[in-house]
């Protein structure tokens, strides 16, 4: 069965946004699911821009409701979050950063 990629992003917004919501600038869907490019066990990759750098308790509460909705939608999901601080540095200037946010399906 095929998730709809719109809805896989808006559910997990909502849970984001529900938990993070102080702290988080965006989220973005990009690579292959994003393009049009995937097949059907293609992941999902996710883009988590914060606001503030994010300290190991915040990755770990991230990655636990990417990965509520893997089990939700049975797919895999490969999240990277960043802070938006960062996105001026030489780890923000990287082409996986650079392409999502120019490129991705933002939330």
């Amino acid at each position: 069965m095929r998730v709809n990629k719109k809805t896989v992003l808006k559910d997990l917004s909502y849970l984001l946004r529900a938990r993070f919501s102080d702290n988080l600038k965006d989220i973005v869907l990009f690579g292959s699911q994003a393009y049009g490019k995937a097949h059907k066990d293609s992941d999902y990759d996710i883009l988590v821009i914060l606001k503030q750098k994010a300290d190991w308790k915040t990755e770990r509460e991230i990655s636990d409701i990417c990965y509520e909705i893997d089990l939700k939608y049975n797919i895999i999901t490969d999240t990277h979050i960043i802070g938006e601080p960062e996105l001026t540095t030489l780890r923000g200037k990287q082409p996986i950063y650079v392409n999502a946010i120019s490129n991705g399906l933002h939330a």
